[in-house]
C-alpha cells in the first residue's frame, strides 16, 4: 500500500513501513489506516478550510470518513519495590543479600517486584512509541507486595510521589487522569469510606493535574473527600468517570464488616448513587463514558483451586455494579481496569438469559501491569512480562479503534543490559478486528472458546508474552471463558462446573470463525 499526497503536508509511506494499524500525522491530525488485501490506494485530502477527509479506495468504490482519530496510554501496576537490588535473593523478593543468587537482573525478576531501572523504561518506551497521547490513564497498585511493616502512610506518598514525577517528567503537558490501587493505601487494602490523610495528601501531589481537567463537579475536591472524580478529556466527547474501587474490596475490613441493613453497608459513600445520577447527566448531555478504576469486578481468570474461582468484589458491590452497568450501558462505551497484572477482557450482558440468547452491552479491558511479580495466589497464577497499553479512539463517538501492547521481554533485558520494549500484539490484526466493541468481543469470545489456534494467542498474551499456551488445559480454557462472560459469581460457578463437556460441543456453538491473522 502506498500513501499518495493529493495536497502539501502529506507524506509517502512504503507499504513494509505499516503496521497493521499505522499511525500516520498530517496538518497535526493523526489518522489511523488500515492495511488489508483489499486496499488498493489511500489518498488524504486535506482541504483548504482544515477540513481533513480520508477516502478510501476499496476495490474501485470510494468511501468517504471523518477521521478524528486520537490515542492514550493505560499504564497500571508498578509496584515499585525500593528495597530490590541486584544483589538480593529472589525467594526473598530479591531483598536479602544474605541468601544472594547472584541471578537477579538490573531490571527485574519475575519473582519480584519492579525495581526502578524498570519503571523508568516503561515510561520512557510510552515516550518512544507515542510521545504526544491525548491522555494518560494511570490506574494503581504503586507499592510492593510486601508486609506492612514495612510502610506507613509516609513511604506509600512518597512512592506515589516518585512515580508521579516519573511520568511529569517525560509528558510535562500530558492530562493524566490518575486513580488508587489497594497497595496505595497503608495499611494496604484497608482504605476507609470518605476523607482520609493519604487521600488528601495524594490528592494535593495531584492537584495540578486535576486543575487542569474539566470536571463534572470539582475534581480535586471530589478525589480529596471520596477518592472518586468525573472529567471529560480534552478535546473528545469523552468523559471519565473514576471509581474507587477499593472501597468495594473483599478484603477491605472497614466496609466488608458493615451490614446490608444500613446505607453504608448497601452502597459505601454513596458511590454507586452518585454515578448512577451521574451517569444518567451524561447521557442528557451525549456524551460518551470511559469507566476507570483499580479493582475489577467478575472472577480472576488465573486461579483454579476452586471451582467457585477467585474473586475482589464483595458479592454485594458485584451485583451492583453489574446492574449499573447494565442499565447505563448506553452511555458507557468502555470501560478500563487493571490489578490482575494479566491481559484480558470482560463482557456484560444485557440481562440474565439462556446463554443462546444472550445480548453483550458493555465490555471492560484489563490491561497488564509493569511489574513482573510471580503471585502467591496459586501456582498456576504465575507470573507475567511488564507490559504498557496505548488505545486508539475515536475522539467523537469514543469507540476504541485498536488496542496495542508493548512488552519488555524480561529475561533478555536482563541478559543484554538494555530495556527494548517492543510491540506485543494489537487487537486489529489478532482478533481481526475493525474497531472495538461488546458484539465483536463475545464473538472473539465464543471463537476462542471453540478454536486453539486463537486461544493460543490470546494466552500468550495473558501473560504478556511469557507463559507457553500448551500449559493451559481444557480446565484452564474453561476457567478463561467463563472469566471472561460471567461476571455474576453464581453464573461463573455454574460455567466453571461445565469442565466435563466436551470443547467439540462448542463447535455448534458459533455460526462462523472469525479469520485469524497470524501476527
Amino acid at each position: 500500500m502506498t500513501l499518495l499526497s493529493a495536497s502539501h503536508g502529506c507524506r509517502k509511506v512504503k507499504k513494509d513501513q505499516l503496521q497493521p494499524w499505522e499511525a500516520v500525522s498530517v496538518l497535526g491530525t493523526t489518522f489511523i489506516l488500515r492495511r488489508t488485501a483489499r486496499v488498493g490506494v489511500v489518498m488524504l485530502l486535506v482541504a483548504r478550510t482544515v477540513a481533513v477527509v480520508v477516502v478510501v479506495v476499496l476495490a474501485g468504490h470510494p468511501h468517504t470518513v471523518e477521521a478524528k482519530i486520537g490515542t492514550f496510554w493505560h499504564v497500571t501496576d508498578f509496584h515499585y519495590d525500593l528495597n530490590y537490588t541486584t544483589s538480593g535473593d529472589p525467594k526473598r523478593m530479591c531483598w536479602d543479600t544474605r541468601f544472594s543468587s547472584g541471578s537477579v537482573g538490573e531490571f527485574g525478576d519475575y519473582d519480584c517486584d519492579a525495581p526502578f531501572p524498570l519503571l523508568t523504561s516503561a515510561v520512557d518506551a510510552m515516550k518512544k512509541f507515542d510521545g504526544e497521547p491525548d491522555f494518560i490513564l494511570w490506574t494503581g497498585d504503586d507499592t510492593a507486595h510486601v508486609s506492612n511493616d514495612y510502610f506507613s502512610t509516609e513511604v506509600v506518598v512518597n512512592i506515589v510521589t516518585n512515580l508521579t514525577n516519573l511520568i511529569a517528567s517525560r509528558f510535562p503537558n500530558t492530562p493524566v487522569f490518575p486513580v488508587l490501587g489497594n497497595h496505595d493505601y497503608y495499611p494496604k487494602n484497608q482504605m476507609p469510606v470518605g476523607p482520609n490523610r493519604l487521600q488528601s495528601e495524594v490528592a494535593d501531589l495531584w492537584k495540578k493535574w486535576f486543575q487542569q481537567l474539566q470536571g463534572h463537579g470539582d475534581v480535586y475536591n471530589s478525589f480529596h473527600s471520596s477518592g472518586r472524580y468525573a472529567a471529560d478529556v480534552p478535546g473528545s466527547n469523552v468523559t471519565m468517570v473514576a471509581l474507587n474501587t477499593l472501597i468495594w474490596y473483599k478484603s477491605n475490613n472497614e466496609t466488608a464488616l458493615l451490614p446490608d441493613t444500613t446505607s453504608d453497608g448497601l452502597d459505601p459513600d454513596g458511590q454507586f448513587t452518585w454515578a448512577d445520577s451521574l451517569l444518567k447527566d451524561l447521557a442528557k448531555k451525549n456524551r460518551r463514558v470511559y469507566l476507570v478504576g483499580h479493582i475489577p469486578p467478575g472472577t480472576f481468570e488465573r486461579y483454579q483451586q476452586k471451582r467457585k474461582g477467585f474473586h475482589w468484589y464483595q458479592p454485594r458491590y458485584n451485583d451492583r455494579f453489574t446492574q449499573l452497568v447494565q442499565q447505563h450501558a448506553h452511555v458507557i462505551e468502555a470501560q478500563f481496569f487493571a490489578h490482575h497484572h494479566t491481559d484480558s477482557f470482560r463482557l456484560f450482558f444485557e440481562e440474565e438469559k439462556n446463554q443462546e440468547q444472550r445480548i453483550p452491552v458493555s465490555y471492560q479491558l484489563l490491561s497488564p501491569g509493569v511489574t513482573p511479580w510471580r503471585s502467591t495466589l496459586s501456582e498456576e497464577t504465575g507470573a507475567n512480562n511488564p507490559g504498557i497499553r496505548l488505545v486508539h479512539y475515536n475522539t467523537t463517538t469514543g469507540k476504541v479503534v485498536d488496542v496495542s501492547t508493548y512488552y519488555l521481554n524480561l529475561s533478555a533485558a536482563n541478559l543484554e543490559g538494555r530495556a527494548e520494549w517492543h510491540l506485543e500484539y494489537n487487537f486489529s490484526s489478532t482478533y481481526n478486528l475493525k474497531s472495538v466493541s461488546p458484539v465483536a468481543l463475545y464473538e472473539v469470545a465464543k471463537t476462542m472458546k471453540a478454536n486453539r489456534t486463537l486461544f493460543d494467542l490470546y494466552y500468550r498474551a495473558n501473560t504478556v508474552g511469557l507463559e507457553d499456551p500448551e500449559k493451559c488445559t481444557e480446565k484452564c480454557r474453561l476457567l478463561h471463558w467463563c472469566a471472561i462472560t460471567e461476571i455474576n459469581y453464581s453464573r461463573f460457578y455454574d460455567c466453571n462446573n461445565g469442565v466435563r463437556l466436551s470443547w467439540r460441543a462448542a463447535l455448534g456453538v458459533v455460526a462462523s470463525v472469525l479469520v485469524l491473522v497470524v501476527r
